[in-house]
């Protein structure tokens, strides 16, 4: 769908800035709310208050005065109007809207349920030239000089729909858990879980890898893909109860039965976050939040950025808080969260972590997991079974060709996403060590952290289907060249770091790059 775009220089500005504040910590420059504009009071004489209260469902932060809420509410809800009587019905509903000190994204995730996210403008920079002839950048010092294109749309948009598909993960849809529950049960989970959404979006520093939400995929040969299928046959012959399966090395998919709606949001909660991927990703800040009582299923918490402390290579991130080994002291706990696929259903989350692998089991609903059941699966997982299918008999295999592929050092600077089956790929450059007294380098992977904004108008220009781009370069003096190509559903962004190279020369290495790695691509 195509957004449409709304400037405004209201009253709105002032208003908001009571809760949001100027700058300081990011969850201070952020608002997020969720309203249906069809719920209409039990009163049956309402006040013009009282209408416009029932239509909230949540609001944070939860400071805020009830005029400003009913002020936001009421604004967005006749722009959302307003812009509907302009719009052809294939271009969809308002989905961004800005003013002189915030960008809006709009999101109807359910048939009358919107979501709202606020987002201050950041500074802007002011770029200054010194005696010697050398700029600088600095924030600006007032507080009305604002970069009001330093946040796309289209990035606000995807952050705020993965907002929504974790929640839906953890928590199945909004109307279903109103209807089920009760909508005092929901605001109690919404104000858990969107704080501790937001502490883990910085506004500032949004790139390219909150569009780009992929998956990175491991390389294995295809008999180590019959014998991982064989090996999730083989445990849910003995453990029925087990719906669906994936398996993960170093953070990268190498099998799921789930579909690729399912997997792709699990595989963002679980590993992935702003295009780094990692098995402890949730027992890192800022998630690595402790599982309570209150976050169980059924409790008035939410399980997100919720797990298990790993602190060895093999264990749950959630099941079973410790295995029952021998000299192993406390009584054993459990922490399944519940888990809401979009094609699967419903089920109870099981994750457990072996020297590097990751094995994600999704458990049906009403089955009793307990203390002995996860061991068992524990220990049927983790032991040679001497017919091959087993972890530690897997492995071997899979950490060798992850290692000739995933890990073998790239000629080019890269970053390639395939809309097909989101599948994202960077650049591997192995860590380099230069000796006790001068340090090293880490490993790097695509591109450097100051290159991944740039990025985002390039992504947005190949993705504009009414300009219909196929390449975009671009060069900067103190960057060097970054070309963009698409090609049907595929495209690749090759970072050069010579300014000088020529137009011409970039265009010949962007050939050579294509021919390298999509010459011998076919389909199953």
């Amino acid at each position: 769908t195509t957004s449409a775009t709304t400037t405004l220089r209201t009253p709105l500005a002032a208003a908001m800035s009571s809760s949001l504040g100027g700058s300081g910590a990011r969850g201070s420059r952020m608002a997020l709310f969720v309203f249906n504009p069809t719920l209409t009071p039990e009163n049956p004489r309402p006040t013009e208050e009282e209408i416009s209260d029932a239509k909230i469902v949540y609001y944070s932060p939860s400071c805020a005065s009830l005029e400003e809420k009913r002020s936001q509410v009421g604004l967005v809800e006749g722009l959302i109007s307003f812009a509907a009587m302009f719009n052809q019905q294939e271009k969809g509903p308002l989905q961004a809207i800005r003013t002189a000190q915030y960008a809006f994204s709009l999101l109807e995730a359910e048939p009358n349920i919107w979501l709202v996210w606020v987002v201050r403008h950041p500074p802007a920079k002011v770029t200054s030239t010194s005696h010697d002839g050398r700029s600088s950048s600095s924030t600006a010092p007032a507080p009305s000089d604002l970069d009001e294109e330093a946040l796309s749309d289209s990035t606000l948009g995807a952050v705020l729909q993965n907002c929504y598909n974790i929640f839906r993960l953890l928590h199945g849809e909004i109307q279903t858990f109103i209807k089920d529950q009760s909508l005092l049960k929901l605001l109690d989970i919404l104000e858990d879980f969107v704080p501790a959404y937001l502490e883990t979006v910085d506004a500032v520093e949004m790139d390219i890898f909150q569009t780009m939400d992929g998956l990175q995929y491991s390389s294995a040969e295809l008999n180590v893909c019959v014998d991982l299928h064989c090996f999730l046959d083989k445990l849910q012959e003995e453990f029925p109860a087990i719906r669906h399966a994936a398996i993960l090395y170093n953070a990268r998919l190498l099998y799921s039965t789930m579909s690729l709606p399912d997997t792709r949001v699990l595989y963002s909660y679980l590993v992935s976050f702003s295009g780094s991927v990692s098995n402890n990703k949730l027992n890192r800040p800022p998630y690595g939040r402790i599982p309570t009582a209150a976050s169980q299923p059924g409790g008035g918490s939410s399980s997100f950025g919720r797990s298990l402390l790993l602190s060895e290579d093999e264990g749950f991130l959630f099941g079973l808080s410790r295995s029952k080994r021998p000299g192993a002291a406390g009584p054993a706990s459990l922490f399944v969260p519940a888990v809401y696929l979009s094609d699967g259903g419903r089920g109870q989350l099981v994750v457990l972590t072996f020297q590097g692998m990751l094995l994600v089991l999704i458990f049906e609903p009403d089955e009793h997991l307990d203390a002995k059941l996860l061991e068992s699966v524990r220990q049927t997982c983790t032991r040679p079974s001497g017919d091959g299918l087993s972890l530690p008999e897997l492995r071997p295999a899979i950490a060798r060709q992850h290692a000739e592929v995933a890990e073998k050092e790239d000629e080019f600077r890269f970053v390639y996403y395939n809309h097909a089956n989101h599948s994202l790929k960077l650049s591997y450059k192995p860590p380099v060590s230069r000796g006790f007294l001068q340090g090293g380098r880490a490993a790097q992977w695509g591109p450097k952290p100051d290159e991944r904004t740039i990025l985002c108008p390039l992504h947005e220009a190949l993705n504009n289907r009414q300009a219909a781009f196929r390449e975009v370069s671009y060069l900067s003096a103190d960057r060097g060249w970054i070309c963009a190509k698409r090609w049907r559903e595929r495209e690749f962004y090759l970072l050069m770091e010579d300014p000088s190279t020529s137009l011409s020369r970039c265009q010949d290495e962007c050939a050579r790059f294509a021919n390298f790695h999509f010459s011998s691509i076919f389909m199953m």
